[in-house]
């Protein structure tokens, strides 16, 4: 075993080497550079501004592109400070009394100040660029503030729990109206574009909506406008498609240069559209809308499509060696909750296993958000038990059609999707040779101990009845190992804890190794001392990613060479 982990080392430090382009915005880029640690702020031409000893969540460059305001932390948990670096020295002036957490951050015209809500405090900031003098406006806790950029002074958005989120125009003090959940506001011409959980909503600065674009087979993942140009990149049944849409909300034609890559952002920087694109066996890149599309990388994705107990059409994307065939050593990937779509894209783990005769399927299960708000419906809440049966009916097609077998698979999952692997797991006897879960809150009894738990509750269909409490016992991986007598079918079990998780305490997974231990079943847990739930530096992503591996190659009894 010890040659083969260090031939995955290889393999995966090899595939880490790419490095992560970011989207321009005025001219500037946040990207990792091949053989960096973490991203730095760099000209769009490849010059370095500041690569700081630290993690950059976000950056924000003034208008007149002399500042670059950033989100800015010590470690990998996702608490954050405001930076200013100045571009042409490099320096970095940080705020450790402004406590940031991905807050817009909204500069006046003449780049002489800046505003940002700082969500950790509560509390409307105004920070003079150059003197550094600061002022702090309290803001009501019940409330949710965020700022966007519109009309002569802003745009705030404020959400109540149960009650959606209220657009105001700051000049005026005009309510622009009011959505379930509300994405992002972008100035137009003589207007804002508003993007929902429902599509987008172009508004005069009256109020008055100009037209609205709704498509529930379309769930909206990000929006660039600039000047009245608006581009929209969605998913619409399980892949990404790329549209633009004229002042009018005329729909222009499909913008498809990018092929069947995955496209996972979209921004317009100096009057060019750029695109991120990605596949499992093809490093992310730039390009813009006349690039060619990316050539197929050695290896293979494909896309399945099974069928669901009800009938439904699930959909899963196979990554494989292009020589031979299964049944292989299998790693199943789902996700499944909040509307968010799974979809197949770079992660070193992928080409590494592959090189080594493996297959990775990325599961596209109810609860995500692949094919749009109906799907989404038919996954979460009461029915989240329905994103657990997806994923059995995607293994048991893998198994039946010879791709994989029972003692060859290995579901994964992170966060909400480590819950779904789990379960299934656990509700499955025999199913899979191991389960893999990264930062999972894996005790639905009890959410609301986790720091952001409280949030998770309607997700889960936890409303406090006993009919939802008896639902979630027989959804919960630990409830589910706790009730049973013996290990008989249980697979091998590896729980990934991240030191720095400022999301999931790591007390369920401790929990859950536990019980499965005292039914004599193989499981232990593993924590990544100074990874945290959101961007981490690449070591603390190898390890993470060589434990899963050598965990799934231990389990599938050598199948992997």
């Amino acid at each position: 075993m010890t040659a083969l982990r260090d031939a995955l080392d290889e393999a995966l430090t090899a595939h880490e080497r790419h490095p992560r382009p970011g989207l321009p915005v005025r001219g500037f880029v946040l990207d990792r550079a091949a053989g960096t640690p973490r991203p730095a702020l760099r000209h769009a031409d490849g010059r370095t501004v500041i690569a700081p000893d630290g993690h950059i969540h976000r950056m924000s460059p003034s208008p007149d592109r002399r500042h670059i305001a950033i989100e800015w932390a010590a470690d990998a948990s996702e608490d954050a400070v405001l930076g200013i670096v100045d571009v042409a020295s490099g320096a970095l002036r940080l705020h450790p009394e402004i406590r940031l957490r991905y807050d817009t951050v909204l500069w006046s015209d003449d780049s002489r100040c800046l505003e940002v809500v700082a969500s950790r405090d509560d509390a409307l900031v105004t920070l003079d660029v150059d003197s550094g003098a600061w002022t702090s406006t309290p803001l009501e806790p019940a409330h949710r503030s965020r700022l966007f950029p519109g009309g002569t002074r802003g745009l705030l958005a404020r959400t109540t729990r149960g009650q959606g989120t209220s657009l105001f125009d700051r000049a005026t003090g005009r309510q622009l109206g009011r959505w379930n959940a509300l994405h992002g506001a972008f100035p137009l011409t003589d207007g804002v574009l508003v993007w929902h959980a429902d599509g987008v909503d172009a508004l005069a600065c009256s109020g008055t909506t100009r037209w609205t674009r709704r498509d529930d087979s379309l769930r909206i993942t990000d929006v660039t406008v600039a000047d009245d140009r608006i581009v929209i990149l969605g998913v619409r049944d399980g892949r990404t498609v790329v549209s633009g849409v004229d002042a009018t909300g005329a729909r222009e034609a499909t913008i498809a240069a990018v092929g069947e890559s995955t496209t996972t952002g979209v921004r317009i920087d100096d009057g060019i559209l750029y695109l991120a694109v990605e596949g499992p066996l093809t490093p992310p890149r730039i390009v813009t809308e006349t690039d060619a599309a990316p050539e197929a990388p050695t290896g293979q994705t494909r896309r399945l499509d099974v069928p669901a107990r009800d009938g439904e059409t699930l959909t899963a994307h196979l990554t494989a060696p292009a020589e031979g065939s299964g049944p292989r050593p299998l790693l199943l990937a789902c996700y499944g909750g909040f509307g968010v779509p799974h979809l197949p894209v770079f992660e070193p783990t992928v080409p590494a296993w592959v090189a080594h005769g493996g297959a990775y399927v990325t599961a596209q299960i109810r609860g995500g958000g692949e094919r749009g708000g109906s799907w989404r419906a038919a996954g979460s809440g009461a029915r989240k038990q329905q994103a657990v049966d997806d994923l059995a009916d995607i293994a048991r097609a893998l198994i039946d059609r010879g791709i994989t077998r029972p003692d060859l698979l290995v579901l994964v999952g992170a966060s909400l999707g480590g819950v779904v692997a789990a379960s299934c797991a656990f509700q499955h006897p025999g199913l899979c040779a191991g389960v893999v879960t990264t930062a999972a809150p894996l005790d639905l009894l009890s959410l609301a101990e986790h720091p952001l738990g409280a949030g998770w509750r309607s997700e889960f269909g936890d409303d406090g009845s006993a009919a939802s409490r008896n639902r979630l016992r027989r959804l919960s991986p630990l409830a589910l190992v706790e009730e049973r007598t013996d290990a008989e079918g249980l697979p091998a079990f590896l729980g990934i804890t991240l030191g720095r998780d400022t999301r999931v305490r790591a007390i369920d997974t401790r929990r859950t190794v536990d019980a499965l231990q005292r039914l004599g079943a193989p499981a232990r847990m593993w924590t990544a001392p100074s990874a945290g739930h959101g961007a981490n530096a690449l070591d603390d992503l190898h390890a993470l990613g060589l434990t899963v591996l050598e965990f799934a190659a231990d389990v599938t009894s050598g199948g992997i060479r």
